[in-house]
């Protein structure tokens, strides 16, 4: 995301749960992929974790995405 998206979402973080959500279980998936990542062995199981942390990391940016664009367009912003 760039610097306008950030402060898009700093802005609307208390005015819009369901962003609220996205962007904490975003900054979630990011954590627990950061550290697998650093792991030198991952487990059969543990890789197909990481697929489904790294759909599910995607599907959420999208949807934060949407959200913006939703929210740009009822305040007239870009």
């Amino acid at each position: 995301m760039d610097d306008a998206d950030r402060r898009l979402i700093e802005e609307l973080l208390p005015k819009d749960e369901e962003l609220k959500q996205l962007v904490e279980a975003h900054e979630a998936y990011e954590s627990t992929l950061d550290e697998m990542g650093r792991r030198r062995f991952l487990s059969d199981a543990e890789r197909q974790e990481m697929a489904l942390l790294k759909k599910r990391k995607l599907a959420g940016k999208d949807r934060i995405h949407e959200i913006l664009a939703r929210w740009r367009k009822e305040m007239g912003v870009g």
